[in-house]
Order: C-alpha cells, then sequence, then structure tokens
C-alpha cells in the first residue's frame, strides 16, 4: 500500500553571493517527522505559474506549510513594526496559493507550523503580532537558546479541541523559536492553545477536515517526544 503524499512548501532563500546563491529548499526535520508517521514528503518550490503549484498540489494527499521568515504586513492591513524582519515575496505568494487551494478544497488535511500558522491565519483574514518582545507586555522568552528537542515553557491546550485529543494532555512543554504570532484569529478558525503570557500557539480550522497550526516547532521534538510524534501522525492518518 502507497503512503501518502505530504505536499511540502518550500523556502526561498538569495544570498546575493555567487552562482548559487538563490535555493530553494525544506528543512530535514520536516522530512523526518513525516516518514516516522508515515507520509512521503512532495516537495512543492516556489513557481511563477499557480496552475502548476495547483497541479502538485492535487497530486497530495495533504499539505503541510513550513516556518520561515516573516509575512508581508500590508498584507493584513499594517505597516511594518520596528522589529519587522526579513520578507521573501516568492515564498508569500507560494503561501497564498497553496492556502487558498486549500480553502477551496476543506476536506485536504492542512498543517502549518510558525510561519505556516501565521499563514494560514492571514491568508483567511486574520492579523498577526508583529513582534512580541515589544508588543506583548509580560511577554514569554519565544526565542530559545537551547536545543530544539527541548521545550523552554509550557503551553495550555483548549479542553474539547482536536489537538487536546492528539496531546491527551491540557499542558505540554513546547520548543519556541518565533518573534510573531497570531492576534487576531481569522474567521473560519479557532485558536486552541496559548502560552502563559496569552501569546498564541495553536488554531484549528471549525469545518472541514484536519486544519491545525502550531506556533512552535513539533518537528524538531518528534525523535525524543512520543507525544508531539503523535501530532504528525494524526496529520498523516487524516489523509483519505
Amino acid at each position: 500500500m502507497s503512503k501518502p503524499l505530504i505536499a511540502v512548501t518550500c523556502s526561498f532563500r538569495n544570498t546575493g553571493e555567487g552562482p548559487w546563491s538563490a535555493n530553494q529548499n525544506v528543512g530535514q526535520p520536516y522530512v523526518l517527522s513525516l516518514e516516522l508517521a508515515g507520509g512521503t514528503p512532495l516537495f512543492v518550490p516556489c513557481l511563477e505559474d499557480r496552475d502548476e503549484v495547483s497541479r502538485l498540489l492535487e497530486m497530495a494527499d495533504a499539505l503541510l506549510v513550513t516556518g520561515g521568515p516573516d509575512f508581508e504586513p500590508r498584507d493584513y492591513g499594517q505597516q511594518p513594526h520596528a522589529k519587522f524582519g526579513s520578507v521573501s515575496p516568492e515564498r508569500d505568494l507560494l503561501d497564498r496559493w497553496v492556502l487558498e487551494f486549500s480553502q477551496a478544497n476543506p476536506d485536504l488535511p492542512v498543517l502549518g507550523i510558525c510561519r505556516g500558522i501565521q499563514s494560514m491565519n492571514v491568508i483567511a483574514g486574520g492579523t498577526l503580532v508583529q513582534d512580541i518582545p515589544s508588543e506583548v507586555t509580560g511577554a514569554l522568552k519565544h526565542s530559545q537558546g537551547a536545543p530544539g528537542w527541548y521545550g523552554t515553557h509550557d503551553i495550555e491546550v483548549t479542553e474539547g479541541s482536536r489537538l487536546r485529543e492528539i496531546f491527551g494532555s491540557a499542558r505540554v512543554s513546547v520548543n519556541s523559536f518565533h518573534h510573531q504570532a497570531v492576534l487576531d484569529v481569522a474567521p473560519g478558525w479557532k485558536i486552541v492553545a496559548r502560552a502563559d503570557d496569552d501569546v498564541v500557539e495553536a488554531i484549528e480550522r471549525v469545518d472541514g477536515g484536519f486544519g491545525l497550526g502550531c506556533q512552535f516547532h513539533p518537528e524538531l521534538m518528534v525523535e525524543r517526544k512520543p507525544m508531539i510524534l503523535a501530532l504528525f501522525q494524526a496529520f498523516v492518518g487524516a489523509c483519505g
């Protein structure tokens, strides 16, 4: 029996240094997490033809929207904050295309990680906190120096949510590598986890198939934390 094909968004980077300065890639932890959960990655690069992106998605059984740089704030009605980071127009466009495809195909399982949850929220009509340290009073440290597999703060997971069912626990220790987060949650989505400083850590789609966004990076924890691997197993398991 063939394994589910999981479309995975590539990041686009151009350092401007040398003939190979422009490249597209997917971090190995995403690949490993999907393999451990029983899926096969299908890379979706930043292309100039939307129809070709859709053709790749039509081959897939699910969609994983990966981490990356900050999303263009004018797309959610804001000007860039003084602490706004780098932006990738190529990646912004790819995320828009794949998530609009997801909206048109709500039975397609979708998982967003870090930037991925932010893209989900923006494309669906929500907004973001552009810089947690300067905008959230009493903010926890959300950019850890500890190893990626190590959970540096806890999140509170909402009772009755899909994420609570997956984790089997109301309190979960997670890693943290971000300075932005969901602010106003988009229509059709709901907040299902927060850190103790009230920063949004997960959202779920209200209707349709599996739709989940995580602000933390579960792909860095799967080899040491069976509870976290269960998230990818539920995602891959949701493929029809």
